[in-house]
């Protein structure tokens, strides 16, 4: 994680450059940092820097900010996004949130938590707080470190599908740039439409009966085309991002973690193993599948570890090599199955006419 830190660290002010020029707003940046709860993390569980529309004190924040390991993988996500409901947002502005994370929450898999199997020792639930982040118009991105994120990506993506937002898979820090002003340009191309939708909204609770979620986007989407409506959308490779998977959506339905662990199985990820890391140089993470504690190489072979490439507990490093920590997840707040990402993705932002599932997210949304 500390390598996306740096990415942001170093590349803020282009940041919001390029937010501002391209959507003539202005903006203004918040800051989560999170690691875990004690005894996992004895140093803190989150830091939040309250909103600013100094780039320079965002340049300090982020120059303080440090990724260390964690001990059992989940980390403190709940406590993460709950923190971003307390931040001080503007009612006026477009709220966007970015949770950028290589690891699940706690309560989401039992068997690969030892030390809060059923959630979080505070009582905090992703799955209301999302809901709650929603109900305060506030959307959520989720940058999945790929691949380490992948077996829980039906989960996150569940999370940003009930705030509106989109998952981004992300395999190089350097895209994060792209990915950040992109996904903030979306957004706030399609906010001007939230009236629209909250007017078909309340015509449809008014006219009761069971609310048809997919008439109300169809009938504002007719709308919005018979106009000319258009909007940004981000691509990934001119191609537009991967929908909620219907796995997502169903998680989705489920109102706390212990009802999302009835229905939740970890994807199924092809174990692959690159026998050679350079310090300095990117190379994409391995994941291995449960109990499997790591490659062997022959004597006088043994890797230097990319410092990408995650700590997976039971692994071992050879004398002199790097050895990296889990990290920690950065969830930044911005008042203003998986075919995953790989070494010549390029993410872009084109603006074209307004997508059904632009429509989808915000009627989404609009219910929380």
């Amino acid at each position: 994680m500390g390598s996306y830190i740096d990415t942001a660290r170093q590349h803020i002010q282009a940041i919001v450059d390029e937010i501002v020029t391209s959507s003539n707003t202005t903006v203004r940046l918040a800051l989560i940092e999170y690691r875990d709860h004690p005894p996992q993390d004895n140093t803190f569980v989150t830091k939040t820097y309250n909103f600013t529309d100094s780039v320079f004190k965002m340049k300090i924040w982020l120059n303080a900010a440090r990724a260390t390991g964690g001990g059992d993988g989940p980390e403190a996500v709940a406590e993460a996004l709950f923190k971003a409901t307390k931040l001080s947002w503007r009612p006026e502005a477009t709220k966007i949130t970015v949770l950028i994370s290589d690891a699940p929450p706690h309560g989401l898999v039992p068997s690969q938590d030892s030390s809060f199997p059923n959630g979080s020792p505070t009582g905090h639930d992703p799955m209301k707080i999302v809901r709650d982040l929603a109900q305060m118009g506030v959307t959520l991105y989720v940058i999945g470190c790929e691949p380490a994120i992948l077996p829980y990506k039906d989960f996150f993506m569940a999370l940003d599908y009930l705030a509106g937002g989109q998952y981004v898979p992300l395999s190089r820090p350097e895209l994060l740039v792209d990915v950040i002003t992109g996904g903030a340009q979306e957004e706030l191309s399609i906010q001007k439409f939230d009236k629209l939708v909250q007017a078909e909204v309340q015509k449809a609770i008014a006219a009761g009966g069971p609310i048809n979620k997919e008439k109300i986007s169809q009938t504002v989407y007719n709308e919005l085309v018979n106009s000319g409506a258009t909007s940004t959308h981000l691509l990934l490779n001119n191609a537009t991002l991967e929908g909620t998977t219907d796995a997502a959506k169903q998680l989705a339905s489920a109102t706390s973690m212990a009802e999302v662990r009835l229905h939740f199985h970890m994807a199924t990820v092809k174990p692959f193993i690159y026998p050679t890391y350079i310090r300095g140089t990117y190379a994409p993470l391995p994941t291995y599948p449960p109990g499997f504690t790591g490659p062997t190489f022959p004597p006088g072979r043994a890797p230097t570890l990319s410092p990408y490439m995650p700590f997976r507990p039971g692994m071992t490093y050879p004398p002199g090599t790097y050895k990296p920590g889990l990290g920690t997840g950065t969830l930044t707040g911005s008042g203003g199955s998986s075919s995953g990402t790989g070494t010549g993705d390029t993410y872009s932002a084109v603006h074209s006419g307004i997508s059904i599932d632009q429509v989808d997210r915000l009627v989404q949304k609009a219910f929380g």
